[in-house]
């Protein structure tokens, strides 16, 4: 998947998300919050390809002091696009809670991008390690699309 295409899975899931917290009287409304937590939701979504210095983020200063060790250590589509990953974007949002006032919905962005990402690379033939580093097999769903870049 492009970069677009993440950020696009990932503004469905934050839809999806706000509508089912919204159902539920869990978050206030405020229009600042929801934009922060778009925020956060689409720079999550960019996050698991941080370990590739081709992505669009890894490309970007200073985030490009990360892809590239995070490449020749363990290279694409490994660790970053595990559920290990996931819980570790969950953790990095409880400590953003804790520093700032934030309402917890808000931060919540970070992970639910990172877990769109991953689920969308699951959709494609190349698929994606879940359980990396314990289990380095590639799982992909069903019925998957072919991607041209191979590997990616």
């Amino acid at each position: 998947m492009t970069a677009p295409t993440h950020q696009l899975t990932g503004v469905l899931f934050g839809l999806l998300t706000m509508t089912g917290l919204n159902l539920f009287g869990l978050i206030n409304g405020q229009l600042e919050h929801i934009i922060v937590f778009f925020f956060f939701l689409l720079f999550g979504s960019l996050l698991p390809d941080l370990d590739t210095p081709k992505s669009k983020l890894g490309r970007r200063f200073p985030f490009f002091l990360l892809s590239y060790p995070l490449y020749w250590l363990f290279g694409h589509r490994t660790w970053t696009h595990s559920l290990m990953f996931v819980g570790i974007s969950f953790v990095l949002s409880l400590v953003i809670w804790v520093l700032f006032p934030l309402p917890f919905y808000v931060v919540l962005g970070l992970p639910i991008g990172v877990l769109s990402h991953v689920l969308g690379d699951y959709c494609f033939d190349s698929g994606v390690p879940l359980f990396y580093p314990f289990l380095k097999r590639r799982f992909q769903f069903v019925v998957t699309a072919q991607t041209s870049r191979r590997g990616r």
